[in-house]
Order: C-alpha cells, then sequence, then structure tokens
C-alpha cells in the first residue's frame, strides 16, 4: 500500500489482506497467481473463498504491534501505518486536478471507444483503479494505484468520463446519470422497468405544496428536517405522486431542491450521515417589489414599510415594531426594530429582540 500510494485503512487493508490470502491460494492449488477467473485481480466470488477476516480482530492486532501505528480517522475508520515511516499517500476525494490534459484527452477517446463487454467495472474506486492499471493503458504508464483511484473519482465527480449503472461503474454516456441529463433538457421521465405505465408525476406547485407539509410535520431525522434519500419515497407514500427531477428539468434530486422556486422554503446541507433538506425558518410565497410589504433602504439593513400598509405599532422605550396583518408578516416584523424616524435597525446590545444589522445581512427578506 505504501508503494500504491493508497494510506493504509481498515477497510483497505482487509481487502488487501484477502487478495493476497486469494492469491497465494491460486499459486498453491493452481501453480499460478493468476486468478481462475482470468481477470487481472481476485473477482469477489474468488474473495470469498478465502474467508472472511474478522475487522476487530485485525484492528486489536494491529494495535498490539509495537512496528505499526494505529490512529482513528473519520467515525470508526482508522488507519495503520509503519512506525517512522509516514510515507506519501494520494488523497482520492480531493477536488484539486494536478494531472496533464493530455492524460483526460486520451481517457475520454479510450471510455468512448470501450466495447460494452470492457466496459463495465466493479463499483468500488479501488477495485476499478485495479482494472484499469492491469490493462497497461498509455495514458496511465508510471501512475500509481493510488494517483489512478484519484482519477477514477475525478473522472466520475468533474469531468464526465465514468458514471454508475445498475451499481457498476460504466463509461459516462451509457450511465444512469447520463441517461437523467437527456431526459432532463426534454423534461421526460426516466422510466424503468418495473415503474407502473400510469403514474402522476408531481408539478412545481405540487412539489412545494408536498415539501411543505412533509418538513412541517417532519421528526426524522430531527424535527422540520427530511433525508434527501426520502425525499421521493414520502412523495409517493404521502400523496401517490412520483417526485421526478428529470420531469422538472433536473438530472439530480438535489439540484431540482434548490430551484429558486423553493428557496423561500427550504435549504440543503450536508451532514455527517448524509444530505438533508432542512425547511426555512419562515416560508415566504415569492413576492415582486411592488408587492413587498418591507423594502430595503438606502441603507444596508434600512428597510420601510409602504404606508398603504396596515399596521399595528408597539411602542417600546427607544423603538417601535411594526406588526403586519398575516401570520409571516407579523412573525418577521417581531423580528426587525426600527426607530421612529426610521432609521437603520439598532444593534442587538441595543434592541430588545436582539435583532441588528447582522441580522439583516444574513437573513432572506421577501
Amino acid at each position: 500500500l505504501y508503494q500504491d500510494e493508497i494510506r493504509p485503512y481498515g477497510r483497505i487493508l482487509l481487502k488487501r489482506i484477502r487478495e493476497e490470502c486469494a492469491t497465494r491460494r491460486f499459486v498453491k492449488v493452481r501453480g499460478s497467481r493468476s486468478p481462475p477467473s482470468g481477470s487481472a485481480v481476485p473477482t469477489e466470488s474468488e474473495l470469498n473463498e478465502v474467508g472472511m477476516i474478522d475487522p476487530k480482530f485485525l484492528r486489536r492486532l494491529c494495535e498490539g504491534c509495537s512496528e505499526l501505528q494505529v490512529e482513528p480517522t473519520d467515525g470508526k475508520e482508522y488507519s495503520v501505518t509503519l512506525v517512522g515511516q509516514p510515507g506519501v499517500f494520494i488523497d482520492p476525494c480531493i477536488a484539486t486536478d494536478p494531472y496533464p490534459h493530455r492524460l483526460w484527452t486520451e481517457a475520454a477517446k479510450y471510455f468512448e471507444e470501450l466495447k460494452e463487454e470492457d466496459g463495465l467495472f466493479p463499483g468500488g474506486r479501488y477495485a476499478c483503479a485495479q482494472i484499469l492499471k492491469s490493462r497497461s493503458l498509455h495514458f496511465l504508464k508510471n501512475r500509481s494505484l493510488g494517483e489512478i483511484c484519484h482519477i477514477v473519482q475525478l473522472g466520475i465527480s468533474q469531468k464526465k468520463l465514468l458514471g454508475y449503472s445498475d451499481g457498476q461503474l460504466v463509461p459516462h454516456g451509457r450511465s444512469e446519470e447520463c441517461l437523467k441529463e437527456r431526459a432532463a433538457e426534454h423534461q421526460q421521465p426516466v422510466v424503468t422497468a418495473s415503474q407502473q405505465p400510469e403514474v402522476l408525476y408531481a408539478s412545481w406547485e405540487q412539489v412545494y405544496e408536498g415539501l411543505k407539509a412533509l418538513l412541517e410535520s417532519s421528526t426524522n431525522p430531527a424535527p422540520n428536517m427530511i433525508s434527501l434519500s426520502n425525499v421521493k419515497r414520502l412523495f409517493r407514500s404521502h400523496f401517490n405522486l412520483v417526485l421526478s427531477e428529470t420531469v422538472l428539468g433536473y438530472s439530480r434530486v438535489g439540484d431540482m431542491l434548490q430551484d429558486p422556486r423553493l428557496s423561500c422554503l427550504c435549504r440543503l446541507e450536508a451532514l455527517s450521515n448524509g444530505q438533508v433538506v432542512i425547511r426555512q425558518i419562515e416560508s415566504f410565497q415569492p413576492m415582486s417589489p411592488q408587492s413587498s410589504w418591507l423594502q430595503v433602504g438606502p441603507h444596508y439593513g434600512q428597510m420601510q414599510a409602504p404606508p398603504s400598509m396596515a399596521f399595528q405599532m408597539h411602542q417600546t422605550p427607544s423603538h417601535q415594531v411594526y406588526c403586519g396583518a398575516d401570520s409571516w408578516q407579523r412573525e418577521l416584523a417581531m423580528m426587525a426594530t426600527y426607530s421612529a424616524a426610521g432609521s437603520p435597525v439598532s444593534s442587538p446590545s441595543s434592541s430588545p429582540y436582539g435583532v441588528g444589522p447582522a441580522f439583516c445581512a444574513s437573513n432572506r427578506f421577501p
């Protein structure tokens, strides 16, 4: 793994040990290091023949060895390095692209021209990189396995050279993502073989109202929050509607949920356990400048109310708080404080509601 420039994480170490056990078994049984399948690396079924390794036992074994240094990483994961040998490891998830343009040009041509049977790769980045390295490709000459893992990741996330189809990596042109992109261009659904011929697809209005209802009633994973992976399922089970991002012009659900038409309702955030849809503090319907009940004044954080609006004014020792008639207007007005002359919003230290210019700069108003 040091030679391959791959950091020895516990999961990688487990896989490499099983690969080595399988290779030694091939030598003992068949007198050859090549797997019976003829592939460059042992297949999953061939690895299963050597049995499983207890991950906890392997970690205890590493921790008990004075020549190994075990360091915890994200979650339950850990890495194992040789004491006194820090090593040079390639981070496959880094977004920086250090590779020459010629490499990507040759790689694009290679994947585009691949025959269907040669264009099916394992779904894992590491296993896919092993296959590519074994093919002795010119554009990957002298590249370590760690670098190829990084190239595979960039090929998926940035370069659109590879994509997924039924859990396997394939050239992007044959991937599910590419199929969605083509469908999104024509605002057509991606119909699967198991899908019913007659289904109802959610419109933008139904998406807005459905999300609003789901977020208001949601308690999992937290109040006013829904896991991104559950959004489609909840639409189907609660409203008997298919939420199709391609029908609405997007190839990804996450991108669709960040459409301006939903910006006043929810936002997308990444947590440690995945992406979630979070309800905004207050849901505003989009408004035109002419109908806006609060307008930003000439100074940032200074707001004025149109004289035609009916307000109820509450006096405080040094401030006046304007409350509109509608509930969402009342709530917003309670957060914004004004001086009697309509001067800029006061600082948190002097405001009875602890609201100042910083609040106005960091919150969205209609």
